[in-house]
């Protein structure tokens, strides 16, 4: 029998590979939805700070949490996280014991292809399984990368 152990989806954005980029690393309040339902409410802001060691974040009602690590980067071609939440979403505070998340974006002609691959659950303990699950599930992965098809098909961002 195998199991699962990573999560993958590609999607086609109508937006060249570096308009895309920017779209992901820039302006994820254009397009972040949460997996995670947490006190506090909706993000009121959210951020990637481009560079190596910078946070991924967003700021709710209940305060400033980190969902993640930027621990590589090279625009307009890959960003790699660490994903620093739990599938509660409480904050994991070593990027070591948290998953990866890999997003490359490929030329498609004038459009870019999305590659998401997310991976290393094990990292989240014995909750690994049921995180990967969620994450795959339609309310993980599919859901924010229909947030983030609409925002690029928005008129202000193309």
């Amino acid at each position: 029998m195998t199991y699962e152990t990573e999560c993958r989806f590609d999607t086609l954005l109508d937006l060249p590979r570096e308009r895309a980029f920017s779209l992901f690393v820039d302006r994820p309040d254009l397009w972040w939805v949460s997996p995670f339902r947490v006190p506090g409410g909706d993000a009121l802001e959210v951020g990637i700070e481009p560079f190596a060691g910078g946070a991924c974040y967003e700021i709710d009602g209940a305060g400033r949490r980190i969902w993640g690590t930027v621990l590589s980067i090279e625009p307009p071609l890959y960003v790699r996280l660490a994903w620093q939440v739990t599938q509660d979403g409480e904050e994991v505070a070593d990027p070591g014991t948290a998953s990866r998340l890999m997003v490359n974006f490929r030329e498609a002609g004038g459009a870019t292809r999305l590659e998401i691959l997310h991976d290393e659950f094990l990292r989240h303990g014995e909750a690994g399984a049921d995180y990967l699950a969620r994450m795959c599930s339609p309310e993980g992965w599919p859901r924010i990368l229909d947030k983030l098809k609409s925002a690029a098909r928005r008129r202000d961002w193309r």
